[in-house]
């Protein structure tokens, strides 16, 4: 029997009581993040949709690289030069009130590249943007790598072409000698900062995720909305644990900082600080450097300022249910963040109780008076908006979630209750 039967029927509740409300939470459902274009790589190079433009095609330009990734290597080796374009089927930006573009991206010969400072190459690795069908082409970042074989994942922002309805992405190169590049990941939302790859904790079973380039603020709100917060780290197995899901090679801002108080570093969630790996010299009061920062190639910490950017590593603890704008005759929005990878939900609410209410699932802090459909959480949350009846005025309304994991197992988010205006 499928899970959401098992759960009415256990319950002995009908979606028909009370019909008012239940058809009022159900009418209009929206994901929190809107994505128009994404791309893994992960079949042949070209990808479906895409084309690749041999401008002038001497060697063999963008091929996979046999892991799931787009590859250009330094074949040019000063011979004719190489000039390839890989564009992207076109997508629509109209209705969006911020738009992003996120790719992970590895240099390898970043001194070939005409745009590093100590370079003497003439290489180009760029990422343009189209909005008349290929004919022009604007460049909206430049590799400008300074080191090879460390990977980055820029969040470019696309505000210039909000509005356009035939947009391209176009991953370009050129070069003599030449740079190599390696891409993945490309995406476009309305999130300012991207989630780059997920994983659990084989003893905890904690989501992680891992976040493009950004300031340590950022993350940590990035960290909040996905329900969790910057990760803790509890002892030297977990930091290596960490590096590994990685590859060793990413520099991540955690959650440990001494913003608050001058020397007293803490961790963002508030957990005991037991276990530190600061480098040398690293984590001593300093009023500018707050904020801790796992350095990839040795495992050690150091602490920077906000000014610096890197990935960032979120943990997922609980579930938790928010709504915003409880208002009777008005849209509300009701979310659940903090969920595992893969994870399904489902609402239970009531304007008539607080509970307790047992259930096969754990005992409830709310009455059944309305259970939602199941949902599948994205990005490790499911949120949707809706009218309130009118009639809900002046009513408490309280709410939980039940999270349905992937191994079987389910968690119980905590127990909202606020007025309805």
């Amino acid at each position: 029997m499928p899970l959401r039967s098992v759960l009415l029927t256990r319950m002995k509740f009908s979606l028909f009581l009370p019909l008012t409300l239940a058809t009022s939470l159900c009418g209009s459902l929206a994901f929190s993040q809107t994505t128009v274009l994404d791309e893994d790589f992960s079949g042949s190079v070209p990808p479906a949709g895409w084309v690749q433009n041999r401008i002038q095609p001497n060697g063999v330009g963008w091929i996979s690289d046999g892991a799931g990734r787009a590859w250009h290597e330094d074949e040019a080796l000063g011979g004719p030069s190489s000039e390839n374009r890989l564009e992207s089927p076109s997508f629509s930006l109209a209705g969006m009130t911020q738009a992003y573009l996120h790719f992970e991206a590895e240099t390898h010969y970043a001194s070939y590249l005409a745009n590093n400072p100590q370079g003497f190459g003439d290489g180009i690795s760029d990422m343009q943007i189209s909005t008349d069908g290929g004919l022009t082409w604007n460049t909206v970042w430049t590799d400008t790598s300074t080191v090879d074989y460390v990977p980055y994942g820029p969040s470019v922002s696309l505000a210039p072409y909000l509005g356009q309805t035939n947009v391209q992405v176009g991953i370009y190169f050129f070069g003599t000698y030449a740079q190599e590049w390696w891409i993945d990941s490309v995406q476009v939302d309305d999130t300012p900062v991207a989630i780059l790859g997920t994983f659990t904790h084989p003893t905890t079973q904690h989501p992680y995720f891992l976040l493009g380039e950004t300031d340590w603020a950022t993350a940590l709100a990035m960290a909040e909305s996905l329900g969790g917060s910057l990760a803790s780290i509890g002892d030297l197995a977990e930091n290596t644990w960490v590096r590994q899901q990685t590859s060793n090679s990413r520099d991540m801002w955690i959650g440990i900082n001494d913003q608050a108080s001058e020397g007293n570093f803490v961790w963002a969630n508030g957990e005991p600080v037991n276990y530190t790996n600061w480098a040398s010299g690293q984590g001593t009061s300093s009023q500018s450097e707050d904020f801790g920062l796992l350095e990839g190639g040795s495992g050690q910490w150091y602490d920077y300022d906000n000014l610096r950017t890197a990935n960032a590593l979120v943990e997922i603890s609980e579930p938790v249910l928010a709504y915003s704008n409880l208002v009777g005759g008005q849209i509300a929005t009701f979310s659940c963040a903090g969920l595992k990878i893969g994870a399904r939900v489902v609402f239970v609410f009531s304007p008539t109780g607080a509970g307790p209410t047992t259930t096969p699932f754990g005992i409830l802090d709310v009455d059944p008076d309305f259970i939602s459909p199941m949902f599948f959480a994205q990005n490790g949350r499911f949120e949707f908006s809706s009218m309130l009846p009118v009639g809900l005025s002046g009513n408490t309304l309280y709410g939980q979630s039940i999270a349905f994991n992937t191994d079987g197992s389910n968690d119980l988010s905590n127990a909202a209750a606020e007025p309805v205006q």
